[in-house]
């Protein structure tokens, strides 16, 4: 597993600064299009699992219907899945519907197309607009279905999670020196995984946050943020010298704390949903989702950051 862990960053690192450093703006925007939309897609996956529905619905009256063709579909596990083995009931298991996850996939695509011409009140639109479009596709059914808002906050939610926060990496990257900024942000929240899992696997005593991932730990935290301030002070002082070390410092810790949030997010999201990895488009690493927790909680915290700084 960690072989194959580091070969997938081989292999998607110079990919990655090709399209960053070589690529013009549109290039990079379209990235974190697909980026978006592979995520949105996990997403869905996750907060459509069994658990999710029972737990939003264990205390609901009625039944969800057997058979309701307009509105979802029951989704059926195979059991070799990870909710089969989390001992979920299958029975529940509600997927978004198709009608809501277009609705999802649109914004998503709209909010980076905003963020590219540089416009956060456009990006504002977009979520109003999007909010505005999912009640129309939920208000057929509403007097019918007790599910309807839950499946509502749920794509509201993912919008918010996903292609606006990821949004702010198309605004950083529009920046001054914004493909420096992103290079550092990419560094900070790789240092603080590796950081924390090899802390963690060789030092971690004491649990982190058990109920959400039993196998972080206080030692492992530790030790990325430490890495996260090491790596992204060097790097800062050698590429970004305009910049104080303390700030610099200052500035990866609190990045690096965001992104454990993020993992932490992540985490309780698949541990909600009965759901090991949101999905294995990445050998090693599972989803897209579970590669990029970290950076979307980071995202608008180093965009605000730099603001500040600029401001100075």
């Amino acid at each position: 597993m960690l072989f194959k862990r580091w070969i997938t960053a081989i292999i998607l690192i110079p990919f990655l600064l090709l399209i960053l450093l070589k690529g013009n703006s549109l290039a990079f925007s379209l990235l974190i299009a697909v980026i978006t939309i592979v995520s949105m897609k996990e997403y869905f996956t996750i907060v459509s699992s069994c658990k999710f529905y029972s737990v939003s619905h264990e205390n609901s009256s009625p039944d969800p219907p057997e058979n309701n063709n307009q509105s979802h579909q029951s989704v059926k596990f195979s059991e070799n899945t990870a909710s089969d083995k989390a001992g979920c009931d299958n029975s529940s298991c509600y997927s978004i519907p198709l009608k809501i996850k277009i609705c999802g996939y649109l914004a998503s695509l709209l909010i980076i197309f905003a963020a590219h011409k540089g416009s956060s009140e456009m990006v504002l639109f977009m979520v109003a607009l999007n909010i505005m479009a999912v009640f129309i596709a939920v208000l057929k059914n509403f007097p019918l279905e007790s599910n309807c808002l839950d499946f509502f906050a749920k794509e509201i939610q993912g919008i918010i999670y996903i292609p606006v926060f990821l949004s702010f990496l198309v605004f950083i990257r529009n920046s001054h020196n914004g493909a420096l900024w992103i290079i550092w942000l990419w560094l900070v929240i790789g240092a603080s995984d590796t950081g924390a899992y090899y802390c963690g696997t060789y030092f971690g005593k004491r649990p982190l946050a058990p109920k959400i991932s039993p196998n972080k730990t206080m030692e492992g935290s530790a030790g990325g943020l430490a890495a996260a301030v090491i790596a992204g002070s060097i790097f800062g002082l050698i590429f970004i010298p305009d910049i104080s070390f303390v700030m610099l410092f200052l500035f990866a810790f609190i990045a690096s704390a965001a992104g454990q949030m993020g993992d932490l997010f992540e985490s309780a999201l698949k541990r909600a949903g009965c759901i090991k990895d949101s999905g294995v488009i990445l050998p090693g690493h599972g989803g897209l989702l579970d590669r990029i927790d970290g950076l979307i909680f980071a995202a608008p915290i180093v965009f605000l950051l730099k603001c500040f700084i600029a401001n100075m």
